[in-house]
């Protein structure tokens, strides 16, 4: 009984909108373990099999919906698996990604004059120069920090795409263009010392989640531009090609159509990051939104979402893929059925697994 009714639990978890952040932590948690859930219903129906029939009852009542709901990612996204030709993998699932060990440098200044916006640097597998993503962390502007997704920087690392994972300063205190400053300043001096981190500087990236999404782009789209300047005396040179994971990227749309429950008071977000609401700032809204960079050169592009974010809406994506489009610009999209805002955290989850494979194939090209 007690098993069915967690497995009952979680299954709720996993689909009902949640009133609070540590409710909605639990939902993403029970979401990305739906297939424990489908194993522990299981199990209650096998040790039920010897109880009296109305404790058999109860127990299929709990049990059964809850081991259908905990298969429901995982048969949603099987579609996309086949249509991306890739193979769903338990093993993984199970135990995480099995990459291999890559050489690691941890909190690497880059610009002396920003002590404290350390990298940390997986070296590219592979000899001479190195193709290279910059990877830029998450957390409303606000907060986060360097080490998101790790194994997906070893994996690129594993491939011969050298990681490096950077830290930008957080609003308030710093706003809107300053963060998409620092990146390009990390980005100029890592091309200036390239040679001493064997990366080909003529073969870069940058990747962004959520937050870092959105200034991924902005970093990528508006290369040169004296509007957005880098944070130091670099050369402000474009990349080859950008990813956006669950990145906002219509900041003005954003904020009057916030997720509701709005667990993370996105708007109060937007806010402390661009200095105003859209009719306060609107220059900044405009310049800081990726679609509006579209009638300019742009480099390739991977957008990643999942169609159940509740943080920052699928929306999102679709429409910055439709203006890329429209522009003419190389635009690859991937919606992954079911799957919440940051669900590439858990190494080897269904959408996971999805996710690194598509990034792992698209930045494989820088070396083409």
């Amino acid at each position: 009984m007690v098993l069915a009714a967690l497995s009952a639990l979680a299954a709720v978890f996993m689909f009902a909108p949640m009133p609070t952040f540590p409710l909605w932590l639990a939902h993403l948690l029970a979401l990305e373990t739906s297939l424990a859930t489908t194993l522990v219903a299981t199990l209650a129906l096998l040790v039920a099999r010897g109880a009296p029939s109305r404790g058999r009852r109860v127990v299929g009542f709990l049990a059964v919906p809850a081991a259908i709901m905990g298969l429901v990612p995982l048969l949603a996204a099987a579609p996309t698996y086949v249509r991306v030709g890739r193979v769903f993998s338990v093993g993984e699932y199970v135990g995480g990604a099995d990459v291999a060990v890559v050489p690691e440098q941890r909190d690497v200044v880059l610009e002396p004059a920003l002590p404290d916006l350390t990298a940390d640097v997986y070296r590219g597998a592979g000899s001479g120069p190195r193709p290279f993503v910059v990877v830029i962390h998450g957390g409303s502007w606000r907060g986060g920090d360097k080490g998101e997704g790790v194994p997906v920087s070893r994996a690129l690392a594993a491939s011969g795409v050298t990681a490096v994972d950077v830290r930008y300063r957080l609003a308030p205190a710093s706003r809107f263009p300053e963060a998409v400053g620092d990146v390009k300043c990390l980005l100029g001096r890592l091309r200036e010392q390239a040679g001493a981190f064997g990366i080909d500087p003529g073969s870069g990236a940058l990747l962004g989640r959520s937050a870092g999404g959105q200034i991924a782009l902005v970093a990528a789209y508006s290369a040169g531009d004296a509007r957005l300047p880098p944070s130091c005396a670099t050369r402000d040179a474009p990349v080859q090609a950008a990813v956006g994971i669950y990145a906002p990227t219509d900041l003005a749309w954003g904020h009057d159509h916030p997720a509701l429950p709005d667990v993370v008071r996105g708007p109060e977000a937007l806010e402390a990051y661009l200095g105003g609401t859209p009719a306060e700032r609107p220059e900044a809204y405009r310049l800081a939104t990726p679609q509006s960079w579209a009638s300019r050169p742009l480099p390739r592009t991977l957008l990643i979402h999942g169609t159940l974010d509740r943080l920052v809406r699928a929306e999102h994506s679709r429409r910055l893929a439709r203006a890329l489009e429209a522009g003419g610009h190389p635009v690859q999209l991937l919606l992954i059925p079911l799957e919440e805002h940051g669900f590439d955290l858990r190494s080897g989850g269904v959408g996971e697994q999805l996710a690194r494979a598509t990034i792992l194939e698209f930045l494989e090209k820088l070396a083409q």
